[in-house]
């Protein structure tokens, strides 16, 4: 029995719907097929890693991408069929390397390939197993975080085919700014990419899945979606950036909520919350809702943000704190205790999105989502 109203409703027929908008603006934008690698990491966006994915898999997506090993192997014990890709590096384990390499193949994963070392390692400590490991060769070309710099990577890629006891699936690198309306960036790493694809085919070298495209450049590069595309953002109903809206419909897929659990009525001059730092200008009542930053409701957001209750928008007051967020309702009370609370999301018409909220902070929605804390319950809709 879950007693902290506080929760995050997870709407799956939004799902549902965004990923319908990605896939129909491919097919506006292309003839040839392309595949769907749902962005999962980061426990889905702050949504949840397996409720999530597992209904993405009933969505018919074909494959799911992870952030890191951890996050793989938890998905693989209830996702037995469904092909994971793990985007981060491979730690070489001195320990137990053997085992380690064993437990990954184990599970049936794709590594990202991002080095030398990585193939050798992988290559080395598959030899005897049945199958050779399959990966996905990983090509800098602008990001510079990790990957092979696009400038030498003919020769590494081609040493790395060579390799007895790995399967090379895939080779792929990832936009530095598909979400910028100026797109010169994007469209010179794509060249780059595709210069180094025209090489490498030269040399004999194909691969069965390409890929590049995250969010912005679904919505904004279609040069760029190769075999597969690998929507992240725009799966739970947020654009990449305010620089590229409206390129296709989208849903949040989810509503930050709690429910007003105190009322009291305060006089003019009172100083709300820690540090003081709002000051009432009348009589009027103050109403106190269980969320705070350690719910990830951020504390930049004081005196800032805006909830609904009954439809009607209300100022939060005060400083945010660890727990309690409050909210100045006015001389006429007309919130009682058990009302509910939209914080983060959109209902009824009342748009509190992310990317709002990031607004206010300086950040990006990316954060506002991910930032919601592991405390919260999540509340899975049309399921």
């Amino acid at each position: 029995m879950i007693l902290n109203p506080t929760r995050a409703e997870i709407d799956f027929s939004k799902l549902a719907f965004n990923l319908e908008s990605i896939r129909k603006h491919i097919r506006i934008s292309t003839r040839k097929k392309v595949m769907v690698c749902g962005v999962v990491k980061a426990n889905a966006y702050g949504h949840g890693l397996e409720p999530v994915s597992q209904k993405l898999v009933s969505f018919g997506v074909d494959y799911l991408g992870v952030a890191n090993y951890d996050e793989a192997i938890k998905l693989r014990k209830l996702i037995p069929e469904a092909p994971i890709l793990v985007f981060g590096t491979l730690i070489h384990s001195k320990l137990q390397p053997e085992k380690y390499v064993s437990i990954l193949q184990k599970n049936n994963l794709i590594a990202t390939v991002a080095s030398l070392d990585t193939a050798k390692f992988l290559d080395y400590y598959n030899k005897d197993k049945d199958s050779r490991f399959k990966v996905h060769i990983k090509i800098d070309t602008g990001m510079r975080r990790i990957g092979f710099d696009v400038k030498g990577a003919l020769k590494n890629v081609m040493q790395i085919l060579s390799l007895k006891n790995i399967f090379v699936e895939g080779i792929f690198t990832h936009f530095a700014a598909s979400e910028s309306g100026n797109k010169k960036f994007a469209y010179q790493q794509l060249a780059l990419f595709q210069e180094l694809l025209h090489e490498l085919k030269k040399n004999g070298a194909e691969f069965p899945i390409v890929h590049c495209a995250n969010s912005g450049g679904v919505l904004d590069i279609p040069d760029a979606y190769f075999d597969m595309v690998r929507p992240g953002l725009i799966l739970y109903g947020y654009y990449p950036s305010s620089e590229i809206k409206n390129k296709i419909e989208l849903k949040p897929v989810m509503n930050f909520k709690s429910k007003v659990t105190f009322i009291k009525k305060v006089k003019p001059h009172t100083g709300i919350s820690y540090g003081r730092k709002y000051f009432t200008k009348e009589d009027t009542f103050i109403g106190s809702i269980p969320i705070g930053y350690g719910d990830g409701y951020w504390r930049l957001l004081t005196n800032k943000s805006k909830v609904c209750i009954n439809k009607k928008l209300y100022r939060t007051v005060g400083a945010i704190t660890m727990d309690w967020t409050m909210i100045e309702l006015g001389k006429v009370r007309k919130v009682k205790v058990g009302d509910d609370v939209l914080l983060m999301g959109s209902e009824n018409g009342i748009n509190l999105g992310a990317d709002k909220l990031a607004k206010l902070v300086g950040a990006i929605p990316y954060e506002m989502i991910c930032s919601v804390a592991d405390r919260v319950n999540r509340v899975y809709l049309n399921e």
